[in-house]
């Protein structure tokens, strides 16, 4: 996901983890990153992550805003 507009912030995007929003996450506007931290060891198996991404930012032909969905499983494997 990648804003190209100028326009995203944080108050605009959401994270999800395994269905759970969560907010404590970190968007640096120059760099594009967003971090989260999640703060305890995740179980093991499959994880899924969901970021929605709203926009509303105006360009040099006018106004412009959009939105966006990005998602993603990863596998915790145990020791």
């Amino acid at each position: 996901m990648r804003d190209y507009g100028g326009g995203l912030s944080r108050n605009g995007i959401r994270l999800y983890l395994d269905g759970a929003e969560k907010s404590r996450v970190h968007y640096d506007q120059a760099s594009g990153s967003l971090t989260y931290y999640v703060g305890r060891a995740l179980s093991p198996g499959t994880h899924e992550v969901r970021i929605d991404a709203e926009s509303d930012a105006s360009d040099k032909q006018g106004s412009s805003s959009g939105s966006a969905t990005k998602r993603w499983t990863f596998t915790v494997v145990g020791r």
